[in-house]
């Protein structure tokens, strides 16, 4: 509320003198304080705020009162204040004055509905929104769309690639994550993680990039290999405890819940001991049906496995993930030209994972759970 109709003549009269103005500016004061900010007062807004009626403004306010006061009151650098009743006892106003230059195409109006629209598609192209605004007869590039989304913080991303998670998944997750987000270190660090993986001759050839220069895209260097259907692969079984890196075998042909056991019996205890895991270590594995087999189980039960309680659809929560991700970078950098070299530089690379990064990733294990619960069972950036 504004108590300048209750100001003495005196104090009228003072204000007036000190500033040598020539009239009475009323609504000097303000009971409560107020929240300004320089963006208030930049050109883009057009003028200042108003404080009321009339001239209820910073500027009129202002007089009477040092600087310093003014900027604590309305949370303003002192600078911002002293420049605002400058311009004030220049021209009696703070209104901006109109820029020179062509306006801008795309109106704020417009702009607000641009970004509305990307919020609720995200997938929406620039190439829609030139036609939603060419319908409002606003005819622009779409470099100009583009620059206005960047304005507001929104630009072009590559979509991550999730598992498709049911509402059951992401309560398994959910239960899962809650469980074991007080385990101590000690119970992460005799996790044996396994898993598979398939890695590719001429894989990750989509989304890279290379430097040239114009009428150079069919030299050699600058082309990509591509082979009919895809090209060969091999399927790849690891283990990885925070120790270092475990046994990485090749499976051969279509893996099966016969083969699976044959390659745990072969890697798994080897693993155990080299890496000295001691007694009670945790054996890690996904939910796959030749995991989960009758046979498969009654494996796991003559040879006393202890095997952890797995939420189906959960990569983010396996840390060989992160490390597969590594290994295909690593080796496709050397360029295999047969399946032979492919695995043999699996092996290799494999080798030369540092354990400080496995301790890393089990150290930091309960990140993982606390993101999991955090998106409710959903996926997360692990």
């Amino acid at each position: 509320m504004w108590v300048s109709k209750q100001l003495s003549n005196d104090l009228k009269t003072k204000t007036v003198h000190h500033h040598g103005l020539g009239q009475w500016l009323p609504n000097l004061f303000c009971q409560a304080p107020l929240r300004f900010t320089r963006k208030m007062f930049s050109p883009r807004n057009g003028s200042a705020p108003h404080l009321g009626g009339g001239p209820h403004t910073l500027g009129a306010s202002g007089l009477g009162k040092g600087y310093r006061k003014l900027s604590q009151r309305f949370n303003l650098s002192v600078s911002t204040v002293r420049n605002i009743l400058r311009k004030w006892k220049t021209t009696g106003s703070v209104q901006v004055k109109a820029r020179s230059g062509r306006p801008r195409k795309i109106s704020d109006r417009q702009k607000r509905r641009m970004v509305r629209t990307v919020r609720d598609n995200p997938q929406t192209s620039t190439k829609d929104l030139q036609h939603h605004l060419a319908a409002d007869g606003v005819t622009v590039h779409r470099s100009t769309i583009r620059r206005t989304l960047h304005k507001e913080m929104l630009y072009v991303r590559v979509m991550q690639r999730k598992p498709f998670l049911r509402p059951q998944h992401k309560q398994s997750c959910l239960r899962y994550a809650k469980a074991h987000l007080d385990k101590p270190a000690s119970f992460w660090n005799k996790v044996l993680w396994t898993d598979e993986t398939k890695i590719e001759l001429y894989g990750q050839n989509k989304g890279r990039y290379a430097w040239r220069k114009k009428n150079t895209a069919f030299q050699e260097k600058h082309l990509l290999r591509t082979v009919k259907y895809g090209g060969d692969s091999i399927m790849l079984w690891g283990c990885v405890p925070s120790a270092g890196t475990g046994n990485l075998v090749k499976v051969e042909g279509h893996m099966n819940s016969t083969q699976y056991q044959q390659i745990l019996e072969t890697s798994v205890q080897e693993s155990v001991t080299k890496l000295k895991l001691g007694r009670g270590w945790i054996f890690q594995q996904d939910n796959d049906p030749k995991h989960c087999s009758k046979s498969t189980n009654a494996f796991m039960q003559r040879n006393k496995y202890n095997v952890l309680e797995w939420p189906s659809q959960s990569p983010d929560l396996n840390i060989i993930e992160n490390l597969w991700c590594e290994l295909k970078r690593a080796v496709h950098a050397q360029k295999p030209s047969n399946l032979n070299e492919l695995e043999m530089f699996c092996k290799e690379e494999w080798s030369k994972i540092p354990s400080t990064t496995i301790q890393t990733l089990t150290g930091i294990y309960r990140k993982r759970l606390e993101a999991v619960i955090y998106a409710k069972g959903g996926s997360t950036k692990y």
